[in-house]
């Protein structure tokens, strides 16, 4: 009667046992991670800048693609400031850039500044930093942590924001 008990006991031990194994890595899963993302902009100027005393806010919007996530629209708000050109007379610091694109995860907000600089034969080109804004990015965004950089070309209407995301469980 022992050995019958005992391999009843074991027989029932088996399925938790696998259902605890199965468990394991959905658990590790769920923890925060980690992806590279890169974009490809197309840029439409929504309007002419506004400046004032040297100080310009430009408003832009587009569409383009965000690796892994696919089609995305976004939009732009632009501080640029011309009073002490940092590399030549039609250089810009860009104090601050918000972008915002929307995905079909979600909306991811970037923080960026850098530099605006003429280039020979291409025009002007901004050189900016990024960083994400989990609080105000929405979806599997939210919460996100991440830096990365940023090209764009003004004259060629096109922006290509790169980096890395820590996303939340």
């Amino acid at each position: 009667m022992k050995t019958l008990n005992r391999s009843r006991i074991l027989l029932a031990a088996i399925p938790l046992a696998g259902i605890a194994l199965a468990a394991a890595p959905a658990a590790a899963a769920a923890g925060p991670h980690t992806v590279h993302v890169s974009a490809k902009l197309t840029v439409t100027y929504t309007a002419p800048p506004a400046c004032k005393a040297g100080v310009c806010i430009i408003r832009n919007h587009g569409t383009g693609t965000l690796t892994p996530y696919g089609k995305v629209t976004f939009t732009t708000v632009i501080t640029a400031d011309g009073n002490q050109p940092p590399c030549g007379t039609t250089s810009q610091w860009v104090n601050r850039i918000i972008r915002t694109i929307t995905t079909s995860k979600g909306k991811l907000v970037l923080h960026e500044a850098g530099l605006q600089c003429p280039q020979p034969g291409i025009g002007p080109q901004v050189k900016a930093v990024w960083a994400a804004d989990g609080a105000d990015s929405t979806g599997i965004f939210h919460g996100a942590r991440g830096q990365g950089s940023d090209s764009d070309y003004p004259q060629q209407n096109t922006a290509a924001p790169q980096g890395t995301l820590t996303l939340s469980p």
